[in-house]
Formats: structure tokens, C-alpha cells, sequence
């Protein structure tokens, strides 16, 4: 039997995360790369990001023909949020010349692996610069586990970039993360939950 899910955010209605939805109005463009199999994963952030964001948009897919989106954004002030070794990293150098008309932020949602072969095969993210942060934020998104120790959820990275790149205050998208967590744990046992404080 197929849950009843609410109309605004689209997760169950025990789940529902509308009450700590607030719009926040973006400057830069996010665009989301997505991994098809990250769409049904409830505790997957980008929609978090779509709901709040003024300007967001996912995309689903793998490779140059489901991104064709990509030969449309202005090469010059696209960024692609990669750690790659040739990666300028924001919290350094947001403020310099490279970096101070970004007006478009490419993000590939999907697990490591994924979001890797999303860049192998999506050789027109290879015209962009790519942008990373030398010092991470602390990871609050502890509910769902990543093998690298340097791993953020979608919503915290970019959250992170915009903060870096337009000064747009972090903490609406925080508290609907926040929000995210304490409904996908609120029916856990207390030995479980306790797994998962931070």
C-alpha cells in the first residue's frame, strides 16, 4: 500500500518536513546532477535544496545526453563543486578575481562512486572550473553513512558554497536538514538513535 504523501514536500506525511521549510532567494543558480538512484532515497538532500531554493534545478542522469543542460551555462562564471586536484577552493579564494561573478554552481548528487562516474562520463563538466573548500564544515548529516571522512550531504555543500560565494545566510537550509534527521530517526529505538547524535 502506497503512502500517503504530503502535497508540498512530497515526503509522508509522518515525515513531513513542511514546518521547518523556509524559501530562501538564491543569486547564483544551483543545478543538481542526480543519480537516478538517488531519487526514492528518503534521506536524500537535493530535494531539500529544490524545495527551499528560488533558483534550483535537478537534473536526473549519467552522462552528456542527459545533461545537455550544460552546453547552455555561461563557461566564464560556471563553477562545478568537484574536489578534483585542480579544484580553487572557496573559502580561500571566493573573493578573488577567478571566483567573484559565479553566477551558475553545478553539483552532482549521488554517492562517491556515482558522483564519479557521473564526472567520467559527463565530459562537458570538464569546460568548467572546479571549485572545493579547503576547510570543511562540520558534517551534520549523520544519518546517512559515507566511507570518506571528508564526505557532505548535497544540501551541506552546497548550503557551504553559497555561503562562501553570495554570503546567503546557511541556517534555513541547517534547520530543514535538521528537521530532515529528527523525522527520519523520531520512530527509532533509543539504542538506535543514539547512533546517530551529533
Amino acid at each position: 500500500m502506497a503512502r500517503t504523501l504530503c502535497n508540498n514536500c512530497n515526503f509522508s506525511i509522518s515525515t513531513c518536513i513542511c514546518n521547518a521549510l523556509e524559501h530562501v532567494k538564491n543569486r547564483v543558480s544551483v543545478i543538481i546532477l542526480q543519480h537516478p538512484s538517488e531519487e526514492k532515497i528518503a534521506k536524500n538532500t537535493a530535494k531539500l535544496l529544490n524545495l527551499s531554493l528560488s533558483d534550483c534545478q535537478i537534473i536526473k542522469g549519467e552522462n552528456n545526453n542527459d545533461f545537455a543542460i550544460l552546453k547552455s551555462l555561461p563557461l566564464e562564471t560556471t563553477v562545478l563543486l568537484y574536489p578534483n586536484e585542480l579544484a580553487i577552493n572557496l573559502d580561500e579564494n571566493a573573493q578573488s578575481t577567478k571566483l567573484n561573478n559565479i553566477t551558475h554552481l553545478v553539483v552532482i548528487d549521488g554517492t562517491w562512486k556515482k558522483a564519479y562516474k557521473i564526472f567520467q562520463l559527463t565530459t562537458l563538466l570538464n569546460q568548467f572550473k572546479t571549485v572545493s573548500f579547503k576547510q570543511l564544515p562540520k558534517n551534520r548529516y549523520v544519518i546517512r553513512k559515507a566511507p570518506r571522512a571528508d564526505s557532505l550531504s548535497t544540501l551541506e555543500a552546497v548550503a557551504h558554497s553559497l555561503f562562501l560565494i553570495e554570503q546567503l545566510n546557511p541556517a534555513p537550509l541547517y534547520n530543514l536538514l535538521d528537521e530532515l534527521i529528527q523525522k527520519q530517526t523520531q520512530h527509532m529505538p533509543e539504542h538506535v538513535k543514539a547512533r546517530y547524535q551529533y
